[in-house]
């Protein structure tokens, strides 16, 4: 547990360690409910005491098929779109099975691996035969290229060749590559077209939906939201208003959101 927080990099994650055989499934994709198991009880259990919509690695012990890799980051889940799935390289690997090739290497691994002690800081893995091996078998980066129910997600392998390569440091890098400003301009103008009840109020309520869509662009800085609202703003799409009344600022509708308005005196603005 020690190499695995050592190999994600940050202090927010938690492990699928559900095995093969006490999976949820659900019988039609439509279906409300899930069968679970106690394995998969106790994980959402772990999963509900992150989800405040902090972005969360989980690290998977083994590759998921599609449903099941939905169900773990979106079945009852609050902020689905702010956990992010890291699974193994390789297709049989499942380090929940203690007879697993991989399972095997890693605990012949654990074996050549001092132990750290209470004093060891973080990071102490890395440099190990255990902290080798876990970044050989990881890390598959699972996400979803859209919001729609039946969506196919699509995967990303990360380079953790470095000594001081994590989870975490590469995800910082390939998430804003995956999803830049223009993923999210596009997504707020659709989201305007169809979804027209989200558009009122604080300005960081727009936000809100990109923590909580599986498929949404992942809101890796939360100015990201609030940029492309400034852009359909300035082109007219939308009005926004001053926190307070005396003075009123108004903004929209061919009076532009001043260049030199900071995001952070931009989010204190109010959608009309």
């Amino acid at each position: 547990m020690r190499a695995l927080q050592d190999l994600a990099g940050s202090a927010r994650g938690i492990i699928y360690d559900v095995p093969t055989d006490q999976r949820p499934y659900r019988a039609r994709l439509a279906a409300p409910s899930v069968a679970g198991s106690p394995a998969w009880d106790r994980y959402l259990r772990t999963r509900r005491q992150v989800d405040d919509g902090a972005l969360t690695l989980v690290i998977s012990l083994r590759p998921l098929d599609d449903q099941e890799r939905r169900l773990a980051v979106d079945w009852g889940a609050r902020y689905a779109n702010s956990f992010v799935l890291v699974e193994p390289r390789d297709a049989s690997c499942d380090l929940g099975d203690a007879h697993n090739s991989a399972a095997v290497r890693i605990a012949a691994a654990i074996a050549r691996t001092p132990e750290p002690g209470p004093a060891a800081e973080s990071g102490w893995s890395r440099g190990t035969p255990l902290g080798r091996l876990l970044r050989e078998l990881y890390g598959r980066w699972v996400y979803w290229p859209s919001p729609a129910a039946d969506a196919t997600p699509d995967e990303e392998l990360l380079d953790l060749g470095g000594h001081v390569d994590t989870l975490a440091l590469q995800l910082l890098r390939a998430i804003p590559q995956r999803f830049p400003q223009d993923a999210f301009d596009r997504s707020m103008t659709f989201l305007l077209f169809w979804e027209r009840e989200l558009f009122g109020g604080p300005v960081p309520r727009v936000r809100s939906v990109f923590r909580t869509r599986l498929g949404m662009p992942i809101l890796h800085d939360p100015y990201c939201a609030d940029r492309a609202l400034r852009r359909l703003v300035n082109a007219g799409r939308l009005p926004l208003v001053g926190p307070t009344a005396v003075p009123r600022l108004s903004y929209g509708f061919g009076s532009p959101v001043p260049a030199e308005l900071s995001d952070e005196e931009f989010e204190r603005l109010v959608m009309a």
